[in-house]
């Protein structure tokens, strides 16, 4: 077999890279040790994510006249603010989840129900195997990998290493939160969802959307103007609000009907209201499908007309 022939860019050094950003990229930059600072500070290749959406159609490689590398950079630091705001409301929904699962499975099947398959309608992945047997086995790696934690000691020296259902959620991840709601039966899927005055599948849908949107922040990567995998199932009062390629505007949503709209999602808006008007002079809502009421795009007004 032979070998592949490819060429990898050169490394070039901050001064060369400012430079390259001029000539090549038509960035301009306003001040060159302000510039050598950001640089230093993060990688452009990181950066670079976020000059999608500023480039001139008639030559994608370079940027629209007078987009700067601080415009650039403050979109970088909207992004992080923004996942920030987000990200904690997300793990206080992640820890509902957890706290309704475990309470439904144990009222009814006991503290280690869960481990007996027969409690669950069990699927088959497509890999192969169960997704029970799957999650029982992550489960079994992970008190093995933290079992220098405090709580997995107890058990372990305690209990012979046997864990009730509300310590063993402490050791899934969302995402196997998730494929525990999925295979549990329909009567404790739809207790649960009744929770939320909706449907097992859309329930699942939300809670897929929602992993997604922790697992970009849980890795810093961007979320600003990034089309999400999952799209989470909306009511038809809100359908206009989905879009081919699916951002972040529909989650907004989904949070605010999982909330109810109570005082922790109050909370949440003014903090995102806070980080939009510090960073509004570079931030295009509609590169997060926040959509236009009026002629503009705007969280004010959507807020105004009780979308949000």
């Amino acid at each position: 077999m032979s070998a592949i022939d490819y060429h990898l860019k050169p490394a070039l050094s901050y001064e060369q890279q400012l430079e390259h950003l001029k000539t090549a990229h038509n960035l301009t930059i306003l001040d060159s040790d302000s510039a050598l600072s950001i640089l230093h500070k993060v990688n452009y290749y990181r950066l670079s994510a976020y000059g999608i959406g500023l480039k001139k159609d008639s030559d994608p490689e370079k940027f629209l006249d007078d987009i700067t590398l601080d415009h650039i950079f403050r979109l970088y630091c909207f992004d992080s603010d923004f996942r920030n705001n987000i990200v904690h409301i997300v793990e206080q929904l992640e820890i509902q989840r957890r706290t309704q699962i475990s309470y439904c499975l144990a009222l009814k099947y006991g503290p280690e129900g869960y481990m007996d398959v027969r409690n669950f309608n069990d699927k088959m992945k497509r890999q192969g195997g169960s997704v029970h047997s799957a999650l029982i086995k992550h489960f079994r790696n992970e008190v093995s990998r933290c079992k220098n934690l405090p709580f997995v000691k107890h058990h372990l020296n305690k209990y012979s290493g046997h864990f009730p259902i509300w310590a063993a959620t402490e050791l899934m991840t969302f995402g196997n939160i998730v494929s525990l709601f999925d295979i549990m039966k329909p009567d404790d899927q739809k207790e649960i969802s009744s929770l939320y005055e909706t449907t097992p599948g859309h329930l699942k849908s939300w809670m897929l959307s929602l992993v997604e949107i922790r697992n970009i922040c849980a890795h810093y990567n961007r979320l600003y103007n990034m089309p999400l995998k999952q799209t989470p199932f909306l009511y038809k009062e809100n359908r206009k609000y989905r879009s081919k390629q699916n951002k972040v505007f529909p989650v907004f949503l989904v949070i605010k009907r999982m909330l109810h709209g109570n005082e922790q999602w109050e909370s949440f808006l003014r903090d995102i209201d806070v980080t939009l008007r510090k960073y509004s002079d570079v931030v295009n809502l509609s590169f997060m499908v926040f959509h236009k009421i009026g002629r503009k795009y705007s969280l004010h007004r959507l807020i105004l007309s009780n979308v949000l």
